[in-house]
């Protein structure tokens, strides 16, 4: 269900209480490494309208602690991984996974970029660096408050 300005009378979560729970919700989910796409009990456009209209009860930091953690539980799983601890892991998923989901990329790929190109890609390499976890933060927050350029 989504909400949009001509439907503020059908609320998914009425109440500040209802909200609330629901943020905690959203947050756990983030925080175990899932995806906000995957979110079972609201699409992106009704949680970035909840965040807008209530951002008491969906907290901006709130939000960002769970993409720090949902991002420190993918970086377990690979150091588990590496280390040998996990059965089966699959290090190439491992790190197309990471690449989509935290904007990695392979140092060679960042070299190969320096090599070609000449001073005035230095800005274009910048933006292929690993991001910090703040900077994923407020991406999360970013993709929850922006608005669809698309029309449903």
């Amino acid at each position: 269900m989504s909400e949009t300005d001509n439907d503020h009378a059908v609320l998914r979560w009425p109440t500040a209480q209802a909200r609330q729970q629901a943020c905690a919700s959203l947050c756990a989910h983030i925080a175990d490494g899932f995806s906000l796409e995957s979110y079972p009990d609201a699409d992106r456009k009704t949680i970035r309208y909840y965040a807008e209209q209530f951002p008491e009860d969906f907290p901006a930091e709130k939000l960002e602690e769970a993409a720090r953690r949902g991002l420190l539980e993918w970086e377990q799983i690979g150091k588990a991984g590496a280390r040998g601890e996990l059965s089966k892991f699959n290090a190439s998923a491992w790190s197309l996974n990471m690449k989509n989901r935290a904007g990695w990329r392979d140092r060679s790929e960042v070299e190969a970029f320096g090599i070609l190109g000449g001073p005035d890609e230095i800005q274009k390499i910048d933006t292929l660096k690993p991001r910090s976890s703040h900077e994923i933060a407020l991406g999360v927050m970013a993709l929850l408050t922006q608005e669809d350029s698309t029309k449903e």
